[in-house]
């Protein structure tokens, strides 16, 4: 059948009928010169359901980028008999396969949830960057899933579990993250320091103010951050406190929290910064003032 005929050919878009639908018709149709056509066809082939399955994950693959866009759509409308295949679509060479696969996975909400977590522990760190995205993009279904994550052996599966809990923000997830900001693994604290940031629930302040006293920078600066998000006063002297750490690092995370929560009582600390040896120290707390005094 020609491509052109395809207009006419309305058993091509019988939408409510499965058993009216010619597959390789439709397939070509997604090539057609008439964006409705292809529209039409990808809406259908989503109807088809399975049989439309193989082809489809192959036109993720098409070098044209709509036919991409249409085979997404397509999929995206036939739920879960097509997680199996999105999931080792999500394993293919091509970084669009990859994104489009699990963006497709995130529309299908909590059905896509216990196969993604799975995902996370594949030794790949894209895959599993790839499924933590996903997850994160799903929300609320994935948090409790999600939460388990953090007790997971493998600390990289606990470092993606705390940052697409952050992602997602629901202060369902704060206590379990305040335990996790203690981890054995510095990573997995510092993940976990930045997702109470982003969730910006002050019942971590506590918990954030004890991992300024750590001795890994890795793990105070992302905690000045939070603190920074949150914007309790009550961190104040706690990152006065860790002006006079020897790590520049440090130095910087904690003015840079001092300037966000803005409290007049840490000016005469951060003139004295002015004068320190490290150029990103002077810089931040000339900015740290400003924003206090502005």
């Amino acid at each position: 059948m020609k491509t052109d005929s395809i207009i006419t050919d309305k058993k091509s878009y019988t939408v409510h009928s499965k058993s009216g639908m010619d597959l390789q018709s439709l397939i070509k149709a997604m090539r057609h010169s008439n964006l409705g056509i292809r529209w039409r066809a990808a809406l259908a082939l989503g109807e088809i359901g399975e049989p439309a399955l193989k082809p489809l994950i192959k036109a993720l693959k098409d070098e044209d980028k709509d036919i991409q866009w249409l085979a997404g759509i397509a999929l995206s409308r036939m739920g879960k008999p097509a997680i199996p295949q999105l999931i080792r679509a999500m394993s293919e060479k091509e970084y669009d396969v990859r994104w489009r696969a699990t963006i497709i996975l995130a529309k299908f909400g909590e059905a896509a949830v216990d196969p993604l977590i799975d995902l996370l522990k594949e030794k790949e760190s894209d895959l599993r960057w790839h499924s933590a995205l996903a997850l994160s993009l799903i929300g609320k279904p994935a948090i409790e899933p999600l939460i388990r994550a953090l007790k997971d052996k493998d600390w990289f599966v606990r470092v993606r579990a705390a940052w697409a809990l952050g992602e997602i923000g629901d202060s369902m997830a704060v206590e379990p993250l305040i335990q996790s900001v203690n981890d054995q693994d510095w990573y997995v604290r510092w993940s976990a320091a930045d997702a109470l940031g982003k969730i910006g629930d002050r019942k971590a302040t506590k918990c954030l103010i004890a991992a300024l006293r750590e001795p890994d920078s890795y793990v105070q600066v992302p905690a000045s951050w939070a603190l920074g998000r949150l914007g309790d006063e009550n961190s104040v002297d706690a990152l006065v406190q860790a002006l006079k750490a020897s790590d520049w690092y440090v130095r910087w995370g904690a003015i840079e929290a001092l300037g966000k929560i803005g409290d007049k009582r840490a000016l005469d600390h951060l003139k004295k910064a002015l004068d320190d040896k490290d150029e990103y120290v002077r810089t931040a707390a000339e900015e740290a003032i400003e924003k206090i005094l502005s």
